[in-house]
């Protein structure tokens, strides 16, 4: 028997492979846009099997499409992502204008999914796909704009922009089962989306290099941290996002005032507080082991 992701793979070249609206040149890229996702592994659509796992007593396979559906949402905003950061790294970047196509694709095949389902339920979840994708394309608009200065507007773009689509896997899983959602894991899928993204900040300043968010001028967590400490450091990085002219950065200093100087640790300390409210609010929902395990895997 195939692993989760496998099905969910599957269940991707199946409806990629029978869509006849979609013309040979966009299922070709299509597939090998897809072909990115497998080396990572699809957590969105495991998210959405494990909690429609957890209500049902019998399993309708028909939950795989629903899954491989909830992995092409993801692509497609990860390469509309990509896209507006100019990040090169990934096949679509080198035909961007083509890429856009097949996101728009995507975003269509993913609701024209759900909606082929034998779910009783479906339409619930087709609403909430919508809801949810939109909430999250609002907190993407904010991240693109740049404007989260301080750290309550940062956590609350985020929430909408990565706390809602992981919310949005782990409910609908829900709803498929029962017909309904709650308040517990709507919670903690959220959670799980906010700690990703703390970790992304992390990590985004751990290499110096054109990804880098301080050199981007980007903001994040642990930024927002460094440029609130009142010391020559600080004011340096403010003086470089204000535009003022400054001839180089001085990468050994910002570096030992991110590790040492508290950003960091900081921004750890949240992902923590984070993870503790997660937990608190998985202890209240009735899904088995493997599955509880992989969602606080999610959480490390």
């Amino acid at each position: 028997m195939k692993d989760i992701d496998g099905r969910i793979n599957e269940s991707l070249d199946i409806i990629i492979e029978n869509d006849a609206m979609l013309g040979d040149e966009l299922k070709t890229m299509l597939k090998s846009f897809k072909e990115e996702k497998v080396v990572t592994g699809y957590s969105f659509g495991k998210l959405c099997f494990w909690h429609y796992e957890a209500f049902v007593d019998c399993l309708n396979d028909d939950i795989y499409k629903v899954a491989a559906a909830i992995e092409l949402l993801i692509l497609s905003y990860d390469i509309i992502d990509d896209l507006q950061d100019k990040d090169s790294d990934y096949i679509w970047s080198k035909t961007p204008e083509l890429a856009l196509n097949v996101a728009l694709a995507m975003l269509v095949m993913s609701s024209k999914t759900i909606h082929s389902t034998t779910f009783e339920h479906k339409n619930m979840a087709l609403r909430l796909l919508q809801e949810y994708a939109l909430r999250s394309i609002s907190g993407q608009q904010l991240d693109v704009l740049n404007d989260c200065r301080d750290e309550q507007s940062y956590l609350q773009m985020i929430d909408q922009k990565s706390g809602s689509l992981t919310a949005m896997s782990c409910v609908i899983g829900e709803v498929l089962a029962k017909g309904e959602m709650t308040a517990e894991i709507e919670e903690y899928g959220k959670y799980i989306g906010i700690i990703q993204q703390i970790k992304n900040d992390i990590q985004g300043l751990k290499t110096w290099g054109p990804k880098n968010d301080l050199i981007n001028k980007k903001y994040s967590l642990p930024i927002i941290y460094l440029m609130s400490q009142n010391n020559s450091v600080s004011k340096y990085v403010i003086n470089y996002y204000n535009k003022d002219i400054v001839t180089f950065l001085d990468k050994n200093a910002i570096e030992n005032e991110l590790k040492n100087g508290g950003a960091i640790r900081y921004a750890i300390t949240m992902k923590n507080l984070y993870k503790l409210k997660a937990l608190n609010n998985l202890e209240n929902v009735a899904i088995n082991k493997v599955g509880k395990e992989y969602l606080i895997k999610l959480m490390r």
